[in-house]
């Protein structure tokens, strides 16, 4: 991945740029892991009380740039998981559950092709369809390859050491309407980039990494207790109240001479407590859970 960069100006701002070549390749290591402690009341009693259960994710991830649009700048990559793997727990036993950990395992050695659009957003998946149902890979799996685009929301202008912005990114798919999560970053420093993976034949030079350290927090437009259901539960006949809160913060490495996104940490914590109520029937679930995270990027190698 190329980034077109601007010299540093006497103000010291750099603009990153995104620009992908096709035929470039580049391989990020993964790993995941998620805790989630909840419990669900249904109107039939539920005996075992709340329930905790973590799954740990570790993948290795091949990206090929097949194209970018001159349109719309969207990037079109085929994804292989030259590893993935997973580990589940649990404290509860039901025969009967999926187990968390059997997709992961099916993605090592496939591949799918899909869309990167400037914003971040995934789009077209294509290749799982004989793999998983609906040809769709885990949202764990692909969720992270938005950081690739994360330049295309810093400032117009450019970015300079100790500066602050803000930014929104919405909660897609949660029973609860009009929840974002609502980030400040900060380029807090420069320094050496980290180095991963085999050590080049050639000595290369040293690249600088800006640091960007962003602290996050879930919110919600409109605030209050009032029209909380989301339009597609609103269509199958079911109303939603409840809370969703959470936070985290994440601190990512950028090459300043090439925009390469070199490592990301991100730590987060979510706490729910919502109802889903048949609006016909009257009868509902209410589930309460607490979700804690901890996630790592780094990048392994990259080929033109």
């Amino acid at each position: 991945m190329s980034f077109a960069m601007c010299c540093r100006a006497k103000s010291a701002r750099v603009i990153f740029n995104p620009k992908f070549t096709p035929g470039e390749t580049l391989i990020y290591q993964i790993e995941m892991q998620t805790t989630t402690a909840g419990k669900t009341t249904t109107p039939i009693v539920n005996n075992e009380g709340a329930s905790e259960a973590s799954l740990r994710i570790g993948m290795r991830e091949r990206l090929e740039v097949l194209a970018v649009s001159a349109q719309d700048a969207s990037v079109r990559f085929r994804l292989t998981w030259d590893e993935s793997h997973a580990d589940a727990i649990s404290d509860t036993l039901d025969p009967t559950a999926a187990d968390p950990s059997a997709p992961f395992k099916q993605l090592e050695g496939n591949a799918v092709e899909f869309t990167l659009s400037p914003n971040g957003a995934l789009s077209n998946f294509k290749g799982l369809e004989n793999v998983l149902p609906g040809g769709m890979p885990p949202p764990e799996s692909v969720a992270w390859i938005a950081a690739l685009a994360a330049p295309n929301a810093f400032p117009r202008g450019g970015i300079e050491i100790g500066q602050n912005w803000k930014a929104e990114r919405p909660i897609d798919g949660a029973p609860l309407a009009n929840l974002f999560w609502s980030t400040e970053s900060a380029y807090d420093r420069d320094e050496r980039c980290p180095t991963f993976g085999v050590a080049p034949k050639t000595p290369q030079p040293v690249q600088q990494c800006a640091v960007i350290i962003s602290h996050m927090s879930i919110a919600r437009h409109g605030g209050g207790r009032s029209d909380q259901t989301p339009p597609d539960y609103l269509h199958n006949g079911l109303r939603t109240a409840g809370t969703w809160t959470g936070s985290g913060q994440e601190m990512g490495s950028i090459s300043t001479q090439t925009g390469l996104l070199v490592s990301a940490t991100e730590t987060s914590s979510q706490d729910m407590d919502y109802t889903i109520t048949s609006a016909s029937s009257g009868s509902s679930i209410h589930y309460t859970a607490k979700v804690q995270s901890q996630t790592g990027i780094t990048l392994v190698s990259q080929s033109q």
